[in-house]
């Protein structure tokens, strides 16, 4: 409100309206901007201003200027106040252009500026997984029937591929696998480094050769995580000792305020098993956190006993109301509704509900 104040004001006074500076403003950093590099190209073209060309000037920015000021800025004050690790990021990731060594031992036979600016092409990865039985949720069809559909999806294919705004989908990075325990695996973060060192880099460089450089895009995906072979994995455990499973580094548990370092492998001299892991049952029992339940085949029978009469014969009545009306030749949403009428009670109370519902909740 205060601009279109101070317009309205300067229209009434002078007829005219103020130029806008939208678009004027620089968008990046300039050399120019630097006083010290800006000093030096007007030194050099007062000492030269007869004798120069925009060749000769080029040369005099690349081979002298800009190296001896870059020079200047990594001894006297890059390094007395930087950390290795930092020193290291921007010699070789933040200034990829400046070839150089950071300390008191930098020498003008080791320091080089290459002007040549790469140019960053962004690389989105992602990966999908299809399967055999994919189809369309819902479709058209004759009124109360319904398609029979495949019960599972069957076999699956996962794709792991690379785009880029230039040339599309980057066909030569492609990785398709059969995924299953049967067929090529599961994906994993090793396959993807397979990907991306044999496929996706050779494929960028072809397609768009030397002065870019590309900027990978990849979601953080529990495909991608990587472990050491033998880091402790519960997933790579299994429940009985030997067989077929990692063999995994010590570990550690707390008893009695001490921490009890606890060995994964079976010791050489073991009766059963000698040199093999030990599996999930036996070292959950050195820790004292194995519990002994019932097996699946011992819980069955207690588990169909439960079912009392009373709630037999209640589904039993349900199997009767849904037969009732098929018979009076209702379709499945006619027969569903007439089913839920005797099988749900409606309260229209809004502030209670009967005793024998609320013991229900007790």
């Amino acid at each position: 409100m205060r601009n279109v104040a101070k317009w309205t004001a300067v229209w009434v006074k002078d007829r005219d309206l103020p130029e806008s500076d939208r678009g004027s403003h620089a968008k990046r950093f300039s050399v120019l901007d630097d006083p010290e590099i800006k000093e030096g190209m007007a030194a050099y073209l007062r000492t030269h201003k007869w004798a120069t060309n925009p060749v000769k000037f080029q040369e005099f920015i690349n081979g002298s200027l800009l190296p001896r000021i870059a020079e200047k800025y990594a001894t006297e004050e890059m390094e007395p106040v930087m950390v290795k690790g930092l020193k290291k990021f921007i010699e070789t990731e933040l200034f990829p252009q400046v070839e150089m060594s950071f300390g008191s031992h930098l020498r003008e036979d080791i320091f080089r500026f290459n002007c040549v600016q790469l140019r960053l092409v962004l690389v989105p990865q992602d990966e999908a997984t299809f399967q055999a039985h994919d189809d369309h949720k819902k479709q058209w069809g004759p009124v109360d029937e319904q398609p029979l559909r495949h019960k599972g999806p069957r076999h699956g294919l996962h794709q792991s591929e690379c785009t880029c705004s230039t040339h599309g989908h980057m066909k030569d990075a492609r990785e398709s696998l059969e995924y299953g325990k049967n067929y090529d695996g599961y994906w994993n973060g090793e396959k993807f480094c397979e990907q991306l060192c044999n496929k996706i880099i050779p494929a960028f460089e072809k397609l768009h050769g030397a002065g870019h450089q590309a900027v990978f895009l990849v979601d953080n995906s529990q495909g991608h995580s990587a472990y050491a072979a033998d880091a402790l994995l519960a997933s790579q455990m299994n429940l009985n000792p030997g067989g077929k499973q990692a063999c995994m580094w010590n570990g550690w548990f707390m008893q009695n305020g001490q921490r009890v370092e606890q060995t994964m492998i079976f010791a050489d001299n073991h009766a059963k098993y000698p040199g093999q892991p030990k599996g999930m049952k036996v070292v959950l029992e050195e820790c004292g956190l194995w519990s002994h339940h019932l097996t699946l085949k011992e819980n069955m029978p207690a588990a169909l006993a439960s079912v009392s009469l009373e709630t037999m014969w209640r589904w039993e009545h349900r199997v009767y109301r849904w037969i009732d009306a098929y018979r009076d030749g209702l379709g499945a949403k006619d027969a569903q509704k007439r089913v839920k009428d005797f099988s749900s009670k409606k309260y229209k109370s809004h502030r209670h509900v009967p005793e024998t519902l609320a013991r229900t909740f007790d």
